[in-house]
């Protein structure tokens, strides 16, 4: 295994803006760096860090970023185009966590839109993005007891439209 700098996490959400999968991956995406675990880990925004050649606009230091530190990709669908991307780039992921392993796991969540979240939708959203935090206790060695009640209905931003990598551009 590559020799990471852990200090921070990279995370990768799927950019599949017609998938309500990639919609709740980057609800997910922003809950931890927002709410979660924000001095620990960084958006790494997918279609940046695929084009390439771009080094004006970061994508080259978006893909050093995943080579020296570790990296998770969500994916919202089973092409796991992020998973992809940074193999292709920068190397292998730390961990990939998938919406279709949520949604297995609770059956009873249907959630309806990619375009606005329903309650179901934010709460995949919140499962997955507890799923990430967990995640990246266990690449830094450290543990939050905070999160249990994460899940309530005291929720985090909604508002998940932007440029499609999960920023807050509009």
């Amino acid at each position: 295994m590559a020799q990471f700098i852990k200090n921070k996490v990279g995370i990768i959400a799927c950019s599949g803006e017609d998938l309500v999968g990639g919609t709740i991956t980057r609800a997910a995406a922003r809950m931890v760096v927002e709410k979660l675990r924000p001095d620990k880990t960084i958006i790494l925004c997918q279609p940046l860090f695929m084009a390439g050649g771009l080094e004006r606009h970061g994508s080259q230091q978006e893909r050093n970023f995943a080579k020296d530190h570790p990296t998770i990709t969500i994916e919202g669908c089973d092409e796991e185009c992020a998973r992809c991307a940074v193999e292709r780039y920068s190397g292998p992921v730390a961990a990939t966590i998938r919406v279709e392993d949520i949604l297995k796991e609770h059956p009873g969540l249907k959630p309806a839109t990619r375009e606005t979240l329903d309650a179901d939708g934010m709460k995949v959203a919140q499962i997955l993005a507890i799923k990430i935090a967990d995640k990246i206790d266990e690449l830094l060695d450290e543990k939050h007891e905070e999160d249990e009640g994460f899940s309530d209905p005291a929720r985090p931003s909604t508002d998940v439209r932007g440029c499609g990598c999960g920023c807050k551009k509009r």
